[in-house]
Order: structure tokens, then sequence, then C-alpha cells
């Protein structure tokens, strides 16, 4: 499975939701996509936080999947189609959602933006 950043973020945080990803993340491979690490970098020092120890346990609790040609055309030709069914989502979460399906995984998050795409779980 590929963990979206707010998948990240709430096992950070050690939330309720947090706590469910920990247990997804037991049961299969994890996958992030190296554009998560961006959106990590740029919370935790929006955050006031060191971002180096919340980048390397992602390093070490998943593998990191680099943006190809590829993903990025894919990605922005379903960005206006995803838009019709979630309005506020954006060109990152549209790569995030092509990486998944690149390697045929499911994509765990709880962002809003893709409560309603194909080959997301959800978590609530």
């Amino acid at each position: 499975m590929l963990l979206d950043t707010w998948a990240w973020i709430e096992l950070f945080q050690r939330t309720p939701k947090g706590l469910a990803v920990r247990s997804r993340m037991k049961k299969d491979e994890v996958l992030t996509s190296a554009l998560s690490l961006a959106e990590i970098a740029h919370w935790c020092n929006r955050n006031g936080k060191e971002a180096s120890p919340y980048l390397q346990a992602m390093r070490q609790s998943s593998i990191i999947l680099s943006v190809s040609d590829e993903l990025a055309e894919k990605a922005g030709l379903n960005l206006a189609g995803f838009r019709q069914t979630s309005p506020g989502i954006g060109m990152v979460d549209a790569i995030i959602h092509a990486t998944a399906e690149s390697v045929s995984n499911l994509l765990l998050t709880g962002d809003p933006h893709f409560r309603n795409l194909p080959g997301v779980e959800f978590i609530e």
C-alpha cells in the first residue's frame, strides 16, 4: 500500500487515525511517493519541527518511489476528471494517486481530496 502524506502526519502525531495507519503498516509492504517527503519537510518547517528524524523514519519504514515522466503525464491528464468529484484536489495529490496506481497498490489516506477516487482506502 502507498501512504499519502496525510497518513504520515497522523502517524507522526500519534492520533487514533495514526494508530490505524500503524496497524495497516504491519500487514502490508509500505510505499511512499517522493513528493510526500517534500510535503512532510514543509509540514515540519511550518510546525517548528526538525525535519530530519521524520524523513528518516519515512525512509526506514517504506520504499520511496520517484516521480517519472510517465507518472507526471498521467497525473496531469487525470487531474481535470478528479476535480469533478473532488474540487479541491491539487497536482501533488494527483501525482501521489498516479504513483499508487502505477504499482497497482492501494492508496491509504484520510485526506478528503481522495474520498471519491478509485483505489483509495479511506481512514475515518
